[in-house]
């Protein structure tokens, strides 16, 4: 929800911050709940509902694949990313710092207008 309410070109910034071409997983259980947040109201509804109206957009330039999540998505990112050794995009402050202790690379917002690792 950064492009909507920082202005992040997410698109061109992870594009910048990755040094190849790069595969963007998608949780099922992260567009569920971007539906439910955007079924509410104020400020984070209407990022979440700007953010599934232009998704394509947002993902331009990526490979993307869709992939079953089940349970806690955080926990579920957790461990996916243990797993399988890949590098997190969040801006989830309690998954970051989980994320740094066990050495699993995140990237996420540095300032309103860049991402960067953490």
């Amino acid at each position: 929800m950064l492009q909507f309410e920082d202005g992040i070109d997410l698109s061109f910034s992870l594009q910048e911050l990755l040094d190849s071409p790069a595969c963007l997983l998608l949780p099922t259980g992260m567009l569920s709940e971007l539906r439910a947040i955007a079924g509410r109201g104020g400020r984070r509804a209407s990022a979440a509902r700007f953010v599934l109206q232009n998704l394509p957009q947002i993902l331009r330039g990526f490979a993307v694949e869709q992939v079953e999540s089940k349970g806690p998505l955080d926990e579920w990112i957790f461990k996916y990313a243990e797993k399988n050794k890949v590098t997190v995009a969040t801006n989830d402050a309690k998954l970051r710092s989980r994320l740094k202790k066990a050495g699993i690379p995140a990237i996420t917002a540095k300032s309103k207008a860049k991402l960067g690792y953490v």
